[in-house]
């Protein structure tokens, strides 16, 4: 258990099972809850010198974990995964509308300079899956 607790992907993965165990989740939550864990920890920390040992190990693997969150919801609104494809900008909009609540607004700053200055190129198959359900005439 504590070695799954060391990969970020995993913590996302826990953190979205102990959130679905009382009804359905979306990745929305799962990013909050993310969030404001790492806020947590750094308060932790900040307030009680003792634990800021523990609370490091345990940043961590939160910090990825918050990058994490901000890339697949990036690449998910870029690659049209169960939406249409959005450009750069427009998948950039609306990662920042989750800013300071679902995601860490220094992470999202680092992602607005990437697509702004263009340090980054979009790698994306011609069809996205899982893809979403077209209806064929």
């Amino acid at each position: 258990m504590i070695t799954r607790l060391m990969d970020p992907t995993d913590l996302r993965a826990g953190l979205a099972e102990r959130l679905s165990a009382s009804g359905p989740v979306d990745a929305q939550t799962v990013n909050a809850a993310c969030f404001m864990l790492s806020r947590a920890i750094e308060e932790l920390a900040l307030s009680v010198p003792e634990a800021a040992p523990l609370a490091r190990r345990m940043l961590r693997v939160v910090g990825p974990a918050r990058i994490l969150s901000v890339a697949e919801r990036f690449e998910a609104l870029t690659a049209g995964r169960s939406s249409a494809r959005a450009t750069p900008q427009a998948a950039f909009e609306q990662v920042v509308a989750g800013s300071g609540s679902e995601f860490d607004p220094a992470i999202v700053e680092g992602l607005r300079r990437a697509v702004h200055e263009g340090n980054f190129e979009l790698n994306l198959p011609a069809v996205a899956l899982p893809a979403a359900a077209v209806a064929t005439a």
